[in-house]
């Protein structure tokens, strides 16, 4: 399935348009959408995030500072995330690792801007890359409904994708939600045992709670589930790259 050449999605009424990137999701991945707890390989080696997370992801901007993406996945890391060096990518999914690619846009930019990017990215695909997860990642302020344009047109004009992945830390908590209506099919935030207010100097902290993460999902229509590492009887590395959902009850 791809986007119909007989229309425009990037001028598209908005909410015909959400509503088609709604059901492409829902096809694909029923009424669930999901969360997870990660940590962070830091270019100096250490870790941000809990020990016992159930992914463990890298900047591709940060390989270099680590050694490269063979040191990063002997570390640990199972997920690799950026949107510039696709061999590396490729690499990283070749070795039974997971692969998390930016989709970039700027609020106010060209409409043939964002056209020519899908038109990248597909000639990408064509020789090789398999993305696990597409992440609209705004550069500047999101806009809301641009934004959400954005994630609608990133579920249907790549179907081969399997998630659309929508972060907190850049849109926020409600934009965040929002985009759960529109295609996008996991929450992508801090997930903690417990947080401040957001009040203050803490007002724009990502973090959230399982229940927190929880409620937002639950609050968009669908069924909040969390991505946990599969457990088998593999060589660990190829086993924690292997993720199940399990639904969080109220």
């Amino acid at each position: 399935m791809s986007v119909d050449s007989s229309s425009d999605s990037w001028t598209d009424d908005l909410y015909a348009l959400g509503r088609r990137a709604a059901a492409v999701q829902q096809a694909g991945l029923g009424d669930r959408a999901s969360f997870v707890r990660s940590r962070q390989l830091l270019p100096q080696g250490a870790w941000r995030g809990p020990r016992d997370a159930a992914e463990s992801w890298v900047e591709e901007d940060d390989l270099p500072g680590i050694g490269g993406w063979d040191a990063a996945r002997a570390a640990g890391v199972d997920l690799l995330v950026g949107g510039r060096a696709a061999g590396v990518h490729r690499a990283a999914v070749a070795g039974g690792a997971r692969s998390l690619w930016r989709f970039p846009f700027r609020s106010g930019e060209p409409v043939d801007a964002r056209r020519d990017r899908v038109q990248a990215l597909r000639a990408l695909i064509a020789a090789g890359l398999a993305p696990w997860g597409l992440l609209p990642a705004p550069e500047g302020e999101p806009e809301g409904l641009d934004t959400l344009r954005v994630v609608a047109v990133c579920r249907l004009a790549f179907p081969e994708i399997p998630h659309v992945v929508s972060d907190v830390t850049t849109l926020g908590p409600r934009l965040a939600q929002m985009a759960l209506g529109f295609g996008a099919d996991e929450l992508r935030a801090p997930i903690v045992s417990e947080r401040a207010l957001r009040l203050g100097d803490n007002a724009r902290n990502p973090a959230m709670t399982r229940k927190e993460a929880a409620i937002l999902i639950r609050g968009a229509g669908l069924v909040p589930c969390e991505r946990v590492a599969a457990r088998g009887d593999g060589d660990g590395r190829a086993a924690a790259s292997a993720m199940i959902l399990e639904e969080v009850t109220p």
